[in-house]
């Protein structure tokens, strides 16, 4: 399943927006070209989302910091391996860094590039 981008506005009050790629297949009707994940890629693809992806910063987004994964790893009883805190800095670095890309309508999405 997909999930909307909640936008929170100045009010205070949530916009729920559908990223464009994702509006664009649920409007063909289409299935999400999502890959198959593991129980385990599940839980590290939760906990990416709960921690992060990104952080407001002073100049827009950042990824998110040591310190924030560090304190959720402290208090999650599934993140236990110093290797999964690495996983989630990266997963948000990368994350920031397509998100950036992406903003160019000519980028080619990351599952459908050649290796």
């Amino acid at each position: 399943m997909h999930s909307a981008v909640e936008l929170k506005k100045a009010d205070g009050s949530v916009d729920r927006t559908e990223p464009p790629r994702i509006k664009a297949y649920l409007d063909a009707g289409a299935e999400l070209p999502f890959p198959d994940l593991s129980d385990y890629q599940s839980m590290l693809w939760r906990a990416f989302l709960e921690v992060g992806p990104t952080l407001p910063g002073a100049m827009g987004e950042v990824p998110v910091s040591w310190v924030e994964v560090d304190a959720y790893a402290r208090h999650s009883p599934e993140i236990t391996e110093p290797w999964e805190v690495q996983a989630l800095v990266q997963m948000s670095q990368d994350y920031l860094s397509e998100k950036v890309k992406g903003a160019d309508v000519f980028t080619v999405p990351p599952m459908e590039r050649g290796s």
